[in-house]
């Protein structure tokens, strides 16, 4: 894992023909007329009674105008488009009659109203009575129309809306985010240290211990054991302590096949380079080998909380000095597997997702906003006690992730509490947990941190952290 590397990165109505002028042929000319007058007019009768069949009579004109005010819905439906809700928004989207022209922007906007809910995802409100009784009262072709079938768009607006949910941020998987998960450790500050080998007495006073996991996968990935699991049994079992998975699985993979962390060999190949090569090639076997540790770790441990670490420096595996980097919806693909592939076997599981604190801010803000789609339970990385709250001893104000790099951000980005260590070999951390006092202390726990491993203890810790512990606020926010 690097922990010091800088990796900046629309309706329209039917027109309407206007009404014939009607004349009457049967206007009557003064009888008193001469017989050549009469003859005449006799002429005149005969050829208005010819032409009049080429007239339309005033039922008919009635009856013509009628069907031009009020069309009928096979018209309608001929001659407007209705309006489509998009089905992403939040569920399916009702489709909706088209409003009658008579009926006009009345019907149009019950319309709009139910369609806009739909796409908002949120329940949508029912479209105004008043609206509805006006688009079929409007439309006063009546019966002959069939206007109240067509005028029913305002109703169907409303069901469009009603259809819509909101979107979730993660698909949950096994056991679902809950508080026992954001605080596996109860509401005292947590204090750990990773595992020393041997007997776990001497560290009774301590709320956890870590151990890593994975480097029993083989260059083929293969698992041909579990030391997790007989460590929780011999080891953790007979102690009140919670254990803690530094879960390494891709890098370990890795490691086997020649791939060293980026910090070991700085030039390559190395995780940083070829790992996300490695992971295209080879995910459905990676996910498998998670599947397979919890299933394994479930019958050692079936019950009681443990914490998975996931993979540090997971962001790595999108940066561009890798040959074939993931993008971050690929790579948040990747974490919702390893989760769900985890959690399906262990509902007593604890998901944390780690935070490398060289990110950008943009790279900060991109990459967990990716995470959404995880169903991860905390935030674990590395960080000193005593700097005002940035992760790294000599970050200020003045650096190029000010903003971000620091728990509070974090916390209020992620809205996740933080799991916080001091790394491990090259990029190993001096103590400043159990050497802070309560008031600096009170302030990280303030910001999010609720649980601090220092994984090389000087002498003293487990009383120290004792002595700590009942002077600091509960971290149960």
């Amino acid at each position: 894992m690097r922990r010091s590397a800088n990796l900046p990165q629309a309706d329209r109505d039917l027109p309407r023909r206007p009404h014939a002028m009607h004349t009457s042929p049967f206007a009557r000319p003064d009888l008193s007329a001469s017989t050549a007058g009469t003859a005449a007019w006799l002429i005149a009768l005969l050829l208005s009674a010819c032409s009049s069949t080429s007239n339309t009579s005033p039922d008919q004109t009635s009856a013509t105008s009628a069907t031009q005010q009020s069309p009928t819905a096979g018209t309608i439906a001929a001659n407007t488009t209705p309006s489509k809700p998009s089905a992403q928004a939040g569920g399916a989207a009702a489709r909706s009659g088209s409003p009658p022209p008579a009926a006009g922007s009345a019907a149009r906007d019950v319309q709009q109203a139910g369609a806009s809910a739909a796409m908002s995802g949120a329940a949508g409100s029912t479209a105004p009575a008043t609206a509805t009784t006006t688009a079929t009262t409007t439309a006063t072709a009546g019966t002959t129309a069939s206007a109240g079938a067509s005028g029913s768009a305002g109703v169907s607006g409303n069901t469009a809306g009603q259809a819509g949910a909101p979107a979730t941020a993660a698909t949950s998987c096994g056991g679902a985010s809950n508080t026992a998960a954001a605080q596996p450790f109860g509401c005292k500050f947590a204090w750990g240290t990773n595992d020393p080998g041997g007997s776990l007495a001497a560290f009774a006073g301590l709320s956890f211990m870590s151990k890593w996991v994975g480097y029993e996968i083989d260059m083929s990935g293969n698992l041909p054991r579990c030391d997790g699991c007989s460590w929780l049994k011999e080891q953790v079992g007979s102690t009140q302590l919670v254990p803690v998975y530094y879960a390494y699985f891709v890098g370990y993979f890795g490691k086997a096949n020649g791939l060293p962390d980026g910090n070991e060999n700085p030039n390559g190949p190395n995780l940083t380079t070829d790992a996300a090569k490695l992971i295209r090639a080879q995910k459905p076997k990676l996910i498998s080998l998670y599947r397979d540790y919890a299933k394994q770790t479930a019958q050692a441990w079936p019950d009681k909380p443990i914490v998975w670490l996931l993979e540090g420096d997971f962001v790595q595996y999108t940066s561009d000095t890798q040959k074939e980097p993931l993008t971050l919806d690929e790579l948040a693909g990747l974490g919702q597997d390893i989760a769900c592939a985890i959690k399906s076997e262990m509902p007593n599981a604890v998901v944390a997702i780690n935070h490398s604190t060289w990110n950008s801010d943009e790279l900060t803000n991109n990459f967990w906003n990716a995470m959404n789609k995880v169903s991860y339970d905390l935030v674990w990385t590395t960080g000193v006690a005593n700097n005002n709250g940035f992760f790294e001893k000599d970050a200020d104000a003045s650096k190029y992730n000010a903003k971000t790099a620091n728990y509070a951000y974090v916390h209020q980005l992620t809205g996740r509490n933080i799991f916080v260590d001091t790394s491990f070999g090259i990029s190993e951390m001096a103590d400043s947990w159990s050497s802070a006092d309560p008031a600096t202390l009170n302030a990280r726990i303030k910001e999010g941190v609720i649980a601090a491993n220092v994984t090389k203890p000087p002498e003293g810790y487990v009383a120290k952290a004792t002595t700590l512990q009942a002077k600091l606020n509960p971290v149960c926010q």
